[in-house]
């Protein structure tokens, strides 16, 4: 296949992929909903409500497109724009299987840019930009409501990539590499996957990455009891459903992130066991695409459930959770991860795990303790009237 033709082809079918994805995960959502609240959830267009997505495609398209008076148009309709490219761009690395054979006796790798040695780089450098299209719609709306959104978004993004960055480097520090395909790689080679090696680690990893994606309990910029709707207060139609289709994929890039790094990405202990690449057939590069995105999927319904099961924070507590937790715990598990790589063999898995499930008990004691010997609240004696 030509130098040209292949990621042509992979791009379309990402973007395509993705938006389909996207359309259909809020009717997934949406059902998931109804079924944790006692209601029945989407059933009204099309069987079992399977054409809800189309409606609301189509609702989006055909509703009116209003700039407000005041703001600047300009950086009004670029901030949907840009953060919908950044959150699509972070696919261009992101591994969706392992390989599969071509002609030629070629393999195919099924990624967009494979083998890229600062792919991890790449998608927390692009990522982390999509902060810029929030800020620019919450400025240029000439609204103090958006205004404030922005500002809480700039905020806690910028926070919580700090705890988001520290979780990472224990797992480059195993890899050795950047490269997300020579990550899963190696838990495959290992036979361990790194969330039982890093369970502090992924833990951080997990709870900056929802708050990264602004997802409930952490959608402090787009607070309704406080704000409306937080930074895209003053947006209607496609402009808004370009906010609210990049919050999606950033929850999937999320998902992706999380299976690569933590549990073993295409790798399942027989059914998908560590192969060379020259050596996969068909079969073998399809059981591994399923597994991989079985995993982002289960990933995903986590994030939902996490979402319609959980109170939102208060802005504060949300802030002293990034810096009096998670970056704390970020940093224990860089010196641990740093300990075992200096110390320890390379092969020796069983000592990392049980150093790393030594450092959960370890702060969830510190935390019982803690929380203990907190004085308890003083409640105000009731004031008697006449």
């Amino acid at each position: 296949m030509s130098e040209w033709l292949e990621p042509l082809i992979k791009i379309a079918l990402v973007v395509g992929a993705s938006q389909a994805a996207v359309a259909y995960l809020v009717l997934v959502e949406r059902k998931a909903a109804a079924y944790l609240q006692d209601r029945l959830g989407p059933n009204r267009v099309g069987p079992w409500g399977l054409l809800q997505p189309l409606a609301d495609g189509l609702k989006f398209i055909l509703k009116e497109e209003i700039v407000p008076d005041g703001a600047d148009r300009w950086l009004f309709l670029l901030a949907p724009l840009a953060i919908l490219a950044t959150a699509t761009f972070v696919f261009a690395t992101i591994p969706f299987g392992y390989v599969v054979p071509g002609p030629g006796g070629q393999s195919i790798a099924l990624t967009i840019a494979p083998n890229s040695d600062i792919g991890l780089l790449f998608v927390f450098a692009v990522g982390s930009l999509g902060v810029y299209g929030v800020i620019l719609g919450g400025w240029a709306s000439n609204s103090k409501y958006s205004l404030l959104g922005g500002l809480r978004s700039s905020a806690q993004l910028i926070s919580y990539e700090i705890p988001l960055g520290l979780s990472v480097i224990g797992v480059l520090l195993f890899a050795g590499s950047l490269n997300m395909e020579t990550i899963m790689t190696e838990q495959a080679r290992s036979g361990w996957w790194w969330v039982v090696v890093q369970p502090l680690g992924f833990v951080v990893f997990m709870v900056s990455g929802c708050a990264e994606a602004t997802r409930l309990p952490f959608d402090l910029p787009e607070c309704e009891q406080e704000l409306i709707a937080g930074y895209h207060t003053e947006y209607t139609g496609m402009k808004f459903g370009m906010f609210a289709f990049a919050e999606y994929l950033h929850m999937i890039t999320i998902a992706f992130l999380a299976v690569i790094l933590f549990f073993g990405g295409w790798h399942f202990w027989g059914l998908a066991p560590y192969t060379e690449a020259n050596e996969v057939g068909l079969l073998g590069a399809l059981i591994r695409v399923i597994v991989l995105n079985f995993k982002v999927l289960l990933m995903i319904f986590f994030f939902m459930w996490i979402r319609w099961s959980w109170p939102r924070f208060r802005y504060d507590q949300l802030m002293d959770l990034a810096w009096k937790a998670m970056i704390p715990l970020g940093l224990i598990n860089l010196a641990i991860c740093a300990y075992c790589q200096e110390f320890l063999k390379p092969d020796d898995y069983t000592t990392r795990a049980i150093l790393g499930w030594l450092a959960v008990g370890g702060c969830l004691a510190w935390g019982a303790f803690s929380a203990s010997a907190q004085p308890a609240p003083v409640r105000p004696s009731p004031v008697r009237v006449g």
